[in-house]
């Protein structure tokens, strides 16, 4: 049997988590996926709770717990080894995308449906240094973001 790529899809909880879940469930039969998520979001329908990991809460309002997950996400990242790390914000996506760059994986990130005049302020800082962009609003599209279609 051949060996699935592995994947760690990361987010904050709220909006984030729910539209990653929905981006990743169907990708589920493909790759092996190890869900990162703030708050132990994981639900008790989540069969495989090894592919679950939480991690602390950070955004840049609590700097101290951002260098804490740094850690955590650097640990996650290593043990796991993945190919591909996805995002749909916020901060603890945003650490793992910037982390990534220094690893052999690539990174995917999707803007949050919910910006749809300007990307989110985590999209902004990682804009550059993210393998592929995906914004859900065509107008946000530039050299470097990508539409390609409602993914939601």
């Amino acid at each position: 049997m051949k060996k699935r790529l592995k994947i760690i899809a990361i987010s904050s909880p709220g909006g984030h988590w729910i539209e990653l879940q929905k981006i990743c469930k169907p990708l589920e039969e493909i790759f092996n996926i190890v869900y990162v998520n703030p708050n132990n979001q994981f639900t008790k329908s989540d069969d495989d709770s090894s592919n679950n990991i939480s991690i602390i809460d950070a955004s840049a309002k609590t700097k101290l717990k951002l260098i804490i997950l740094s850690f955590q996400l650097i640990k996650i990242i290593l043990f796991n080894r993945p190919k591909y790390i996805i995002s749909t914000g916020a901060a603890p996506g945003a650490i793992a995308v910037l982390l990534a760059k220094w690893l052999p994986c690539k990174t995917i990130w999707i803007d949050s449906i919910a910006n749809t005049k300007e990307l989110s302020l985590s999209g902004k800082l990682v804009k550059n240094h993210v393998t592929i962009f995906l914004t859900q609003w065509e107008n946000l599209v530039d050299e470097k973001i990508m539409f390609k279609g409602a993914l939601l």
